[in-house]
Parts: structure tokens; sequence; C-alpha cells
């Protein structure tokens, strides 16, 4: 079997509690296929094809509105809010040079010691989904957390879906379940949908291998 390296890319931002200024930090990933691409955080020019595959796969993805994919590229949140500060990072993965797909993420509360981060929405085009690229996809998000002390992470994911095998094959534990929410109010279930929910936990990992 081959063993070729793919670089994630994080970009030339201020990131996280610790200021790395406009510091690139690149980091290798090994993998067990050709060209299966490249993490790079998301620009305002991938807001067509992002919105675009949302769209697509809404019956999977759920709702999120194209202002939130803007706050989670830029760091500001538009309208009424408490805060006009987005700490919500948004990925995008490459093949080739092409988009393929996504990752909406968040990374817990800054000022907290164990922070818990939450997968909003990830996913790949329909014509590149294997599953070795969406562990790339899933494994930059959580490499870019445990260097921003976020060690801890859930998601939720419709039952009746398919990509209940992927985060089973992540080693993503499911450990409850509720109904469905809307984007404008997250704290509410308002639809009969059952969402799985599944959480994953670095330092559970740690002490497991120790």
């Amino acid at each position: 079997m081959v063993y070729l390296r793919t670089l994630v890319r994080f970009g030339q931002k201020d990131y996280g509690k610790k200021n790395f200024g406009k510091m690139i930090a690149k980091r290798t990933m090994i993998c067990h296929s050709n060209d299966l691409g490249f993490v790079r955080f998301a620009e305002e020019k991938d807001l067509p094809y992002i919105v675009d595959l949302s769209k697509k796969e809404s019956k999977s993805l759920g709702f999120i509105p194209k202002v939130a994919y803007e706050a989670a590229i830029t760091g500001i949140k538009k309208g009424k809010r408490w805060s006009d500060v987005c700490n919500d990072k948004l990925f995008v993965i490459e093949c080739n040079k092409d988009l393929v797909g996504f990752c909406l993420a968040s990374f817990g509360k800054t000022y907290d010691q164990y922070k818990k981060g939450k997968i909003a929405q990830i996913v790949l085009q329909s014509d590149a989904r294997l599953l070795q690229r969406g562990r790339i996809l899933l494994d930059a998000v959580t490499q870019y957390g445990k260097d921003n002390y976020t060690f801890g992470w859930s998601c939720g994911c419709a039952d009746d879906l398919e990509s209940n095998i992927f985060w089973k094959a992540m080693g993503w534990q499911l450990v409850n379940q509720r109904f469905g929410i809307s984007s404008k109010n997250t704290w509410k279930q308002t639809s009969k949908r059952k969402i799985n929910i599944y959480m994953y936990s670095e330092l559970d990992m740690f002490l497991k291998n120790n």
C-alpha cells in the first residue's frame, strides 16, 4: 500500500487564544490513497459553492443561513446579536484544485479549561464521497481544535441517514437521541425527526492508549 502526504493548510490569520498573528500553520497528514485532497480555511470566494452544496444536501445537513457561513469566514456576526464576534470556523477540502466539500464547526467557549466543540455540518459532494476523504476533513478540524485546547466533540445526525455509518467508522460514540431543531431556535426541538447525538473525546482516546 502506498502512503502519500496530504497537506493541510490553515491560512494566514489570527486564530484561537494563542495569538498566531500571520503565521501559516502547516500540518502533514498521511493517507492511503492518491489525490484525496487538502483542507484549508474557507474564503469568501468559496461561498457560492458552499451555499449551493448545502442546498443540494439540505435533507442531510438541515438549513443554515448564508450569513452564518459568512460569519464563520470573517469572524464577524451580522444582525441583532449579543456579540458580533463569531468563533465558528468554516473549512473546505479541495481535490485536484476543485472544491469537493466543507465543514462548519464551533470550538467551545474560549475561557473554558476543557472546551467542547461541535460539528455543525460536514459534507462531501456526491461524486467525491470516500470515508478516507471524509476522515481527512474531520481530522483537520479536530486537529485545529486540539491546537486550541478543544478536546471534546459532539455532532447530530438524523437517524434515517446513511451518514451514521461515517460517524461510527470515525470512532465517534452514539450517546443520546433528540428531535430536530431549527436554525432560528436551537434550544427548542420542533421536528419529529430523530437525531442521533455522537460524541468524541481526544482525552478519552489518550487515556485508552496509555
